[in-house]
């Protein structure tokens, strides 16, 4: 059987609620601009317990697969020893001209950034191994918050309007104790995520 999977990090509760009220921030921010601006925009925003911070996706993988990648996963990732990230700043992709994806962002002290790139880094040396085609983009961190359907242009002008982009305060801290893998079944009313393990990274 064939499934859709991505390796991320899971949010611990405090980093829900955190996303949370970032995501209300955010429509209490942009929606009025949004409906003066684009009234028949549609924008799908992420329930707070389906965010998380993406580091592969792997898209359409054979359900046998899912141990052989847990254990060489484990093996290159375990030695990495837990740390955080701090979480803050809106944005957009590809850009504000017709944005698709709104997000916060991942960021932090130096060492932080740093540690959060090598893990996703080893994870994608880790899946090379197996056959997944190493990433040509840079990594960049984000946690999805909405997904504009419809009206990306008009969305982009209410959003630099609202003022939303400019706010860079930080909303707490984001644990990385641990990387899972992560099932996704789209469904009409969005995707349904299913963790089908987790590997921990190493207590200091």
């Amino acid at each position: 059987m064939m499934l859709r999977a991505f390796v991320a990090v899971d949010l611990d509760a405090d980093s829900r609620k955190a996303l949370a009220r970032a995501q209300e921030q955010a429509k209490d921010r942009t929606m009025r601009e949004v409906s003066r601006l684009a009234p028949q925009a549609r924008i799908q925003w992420v329930r707070p317990d389906s965010i998380h911070l993406t580091l592969k996706f792997l898209g359409e993988i054979a359900d046998t697969r899912v141990e052989e990648i847990r254990r060489t996963l484990a093996a290159t990732i375990q030695a990495q020893a837990r740390f955080s990230v701090e979480v803050g700043g809106f944005g957009v992709f590809p850009d504000l001209r017709a944005p698709r994806v709104l997000w916060v962002g991942v960021s932090g002290h130096r060492d932080q950034v740093t540690s959060l790139a090598r893990l996703a880094a080893d994870v994608d040396s880790g899946l090379d191994a197996l056959g997944f085609p190493r990433e040509v983009r840079p990594f960049s961190p984000h946690l999805t918050l909405a997904r504009i359907k419809e009206q990306s242009r008009e969305v982009g002008k209410a959003l630099a309007e609202s003022g939303l982009m400019a706010q860079t305060e930080s909303l707490g801290s984001l644990k990385v104790d641990a990387v899972a893998l992560i099932r996704s079944d789209l469904k009409p009313s969005g995707a349904v995520y299913t963790r089908l393990w987790e590997v921990a990274l190493r207590e200091r």
